[in-house]
């Protein structure tokens, strides 16, 4: 049998333990405002006791700020407009320091519909607004570096612009002249000089010539990084087998079997991935030029393990041809580093450094591997057509 202290035998008992011991502030008002009851978690929440607050109207507690709301919303419990409201609100402990609390408040009324008192419940939200704030102020400040680094970039852009200007410009000025007065000197005096200087003016029209192309090729690994991109369904099968003809037209005499896996299609830009396809296609025929059986393949790599990623369509263009030293693989993609000297296989050593830019462009990454002598492979990832 239940004793007297048993809550179990005694709901009024009970309800009581559960009104002071709820982990939320319970309040109960009669219809000005006064405070009838309040549960302990309420008095922490204010600083007040019990005592005190009983003494107190509600609004002695709130906010000045928040008077209006309050009473507006007490206004539509009590005309019936509403039965119950959630509002946030400040509170103004008796220490004055400020608390937030999400206060939902209901009425209760008695059988005939009369009101009788309001009952609220009041959960302490300081630390959740705490923490909105700092996020809110956050976020400020990484949108006002967004724009500063926005404005930085525009400003660099324009730098890059000007340089642009000049490299084409103000710098073939003086090549021109340059290459100009060593063919006037070849035709005004041809007859008068002597082999060795006939070689020399040879010479100075043969750098002048390459260092043009370098001009040119600088010029567009600038715009590569400015250039819009415009996303499409592209067909690198078709692309690969159009410069793969290309080349062959262009040395008819040489032997070369190219391998293409036909389906081979990715979402990108079809000039700039053109760049690409060309850059590797020409540098594996390249290579290959001194292979009596050259062969050259592109193809895609699905078990590659390579930084692939999921979602995406790795390709390789792999050659016979002369390969490079793999300890010095990691220069292949930086401007002007070449593996092989220039009186073995001409070059920029701008090519490669254009692919990496429009394969990063992309979402993409771009790899190669290989060994002396024994052919090189380079693979690149790009997003699969969806």
């Amino acid at each position: 049998m239940a004793n007297s202290g048993d809550h179990r035998a005694d709901p009024a008992a009970r309800l009581r333990a559960i009104f002071d011991a709820a982990p939320v502030g319970i309040d109960d008002l009669d219809l000005s405002g006064q405070f009838v009851r309040v549960n302990q978690r309420f008095c922490q929440l204010t600083g007040y006791s019990a005592a005190e607050l009983q003494e107190m109207r509600v609004h002695d507690v709130l906010h000045p700020g928040d008077l209006a709301a309050d009473l507006a919303a007490t206004t539509g419990l009590l005309s019936g407009a509403a039965g119950s409201y959630t509002m946030e609100k400040r509170f103004v402990r008796k220490d004055g320091a400020v608390v937030w609390a999400e206060v939902t408040r209901s009425i209760v009324r008695d059988p005939d519909g009369a009101p009788v008192l309001l009952v609220g419940v009041v959960r302490d939200i300081t630390a959740q607004r705490a923490a909105e704030a700092g996020v809110a102020a956050l976020t400020a400040e990484l949108e006002t570096r967004v724009e500063q680094r926005t404005a930085e970039l525009a400003r660099a852009n324009q730098n890059l612009e000007s340089f642009t200007y000049s490299v084409s410009h103000d710098l073939r000025a003086p090549l021109r002249a340059l290459n100009g007065f060593a063919q006037a000197l070849a035709e005004d005096y041809g007859d008068k000089l002597d082999e060795t200087c006939r070689d020399y003016i040879g010479r100075i029209d043969a750098a002048s010539q390459r260092m043009s192309n370098l001009i040119d090729r600088l010029l567009y690994l600038s715009r590569i990084s400015r250039a819009e991109i415009d996303l499409q369904p592209v067909d690198l099968s078709a692309l690969a087998a159009e410069i793969s003809e290309e080349l062959a037209a262009g040395e008819p005499d040489r032997k070369v079997r190219v391998d293409i896996q036909p389906g081979i299609v990715a979402r990108a830009d079809r000039a700039l991935i053109g760049t690409v396809v060309q850059n590797l296609l020409e540098n594996a025929w390249k290579f290959t030029s001194r292979q009596e059986d050259a062969t050259i393949e592109f193809a895609t790599q699905p078990d590659q393990d390579g930084p692939g990623q999921d979602g995406m369509v790795c390709c390789v263009v792999r050659d016979n041809g002369a390969g490079f030293d793999p300890a010095y693989a990691g220069k292949l993609f930086r401007p002007f580093q070449r593996l092989h000297l220039p009186s073995d296989f001409p070059g920029t050593g701008i090519g490669l450094a254009s692919v990496r830019q429009i394969v990063e462009r992309h979402g993409g990454q771009v790899w190669a591997d290989g060994g002396v002598d024994s052919g090189a492979s380079f693979y690149f990832t790009l997003h699969r057509d969806a």
